[in-house]
């Protein structure tokens, strides 16, 4: 029997989300995705950015030396096909890669990115033999930071400065690795403790459904959290989607009752 070629891109699954190779008909959805000014706030897409640079990205995911050296695929939320973020493994060639994502806006707050994550770093060291994946994020980039914690990155405390790249300007970085180890050891204390993780809430959404909690207008919570306003109220449509609430007073009651939260004394 001939071996498969470990570099081939299969659909990968975990009944939630899947993975699959970029297609043409992705183009329309990724230009729209990657004009999001969060996208390209945290990474290193082109801005603006142009239908003709997803075209770009689709064409050269699909030659044969990109499929050797930089799997990429679409991320979908099943059972939908639609196009909904992309992931990529960089190879270095020893054993290692660096892997990059990002998530369309009307796919984010649900924990697909972390499943994606896993997925890919899964694929990669049962499949390409490797010993190691490195991820990095731009400093305040919570959202990646939380995903990668939870599929089990080894992340340190310190900032490394001026690491990552972005349009030819140095910015500071948070640095971690994953190993198949602590990638397995995450994956028990997921499964063990799945009951009691609650929704997908970054750090920061969790200050700030405390202080909702407390009762308090955005632009307290923003002086207090030392945020802008906006940002408060990007913090509140994302918590409100995550607990599926229609208003800041149901969502604080579903924290109170997922013991997300307590009221103040």
């Amino acid at each position: 029997m001939t071996p498969a070629d470990p570099h081939s891109r299969p659909v990968l699954s975990d009944g939630l989300i899947s993975l699959r190779p970029l297609r043409l008909s992705d183009v329309d959805d990724i230009t729209a995705a990657c004009q999001d000014p969060q996208i390209s706030r945290w990474t290193a897409v082109p801005s603006p950015y142009a239908r003709s640079d997803a075209e770009a990205f689709i064409a050269r995911q699909a030659t044969d030396e990109m499929e050797g050296i930089e799997p990429t695929w679409a991320i979908t939320v099943v059972p939908d096909p639609r196009w909904s973020g992309s992931i990529t493994l960089h190879l270095d060639g020893a054993a290692g890669a660096d892997v990059g994502y990002l998530m369309a806006p009307w796919a984010r707050g649900a924990g697909h990115a972390t499943r994606a994550l896993r997925l890919a770093c899964t694929w990669g060291f049962s499949t390409l033999s490797l010993q190691v994946i490195t991820w990095h994020a731009f400093v305040g980039n919570e959202a990646s930071l939380h995903s990668a914690r939870r599929v089990g990155f080894q992340i340190p405390p310190h900032v490394f400065r001026s690491y990552g790249s972005q349009r030819g300007h140095r910015r500071d970085s948070w640095v971690g690795t994953l190993t198949p180890e602590d990638l397995a050891a995450a994956s028990r204390i997921g499964e063990a403790r799945r009951e009691y993780l609650g929704p997908d809430l970054t750090r920061r959404e969790r200050d700030v459904l405390t202080h909702l909690a407390q009762g308090q207008a955005n632009r307290t919570i923003a002086s207090e959290l030392g945020i802008s306003e906006n940002t408060v109220k990007n913090h509140v449509r994302s918590i409100l989607e995550k607990l599926q609430a229609s208003s800041r007073s149901e969502a604080v009651v579903s924290a109170l009752r997922l013991g997300l939260v307590s009221l103040p004394g």
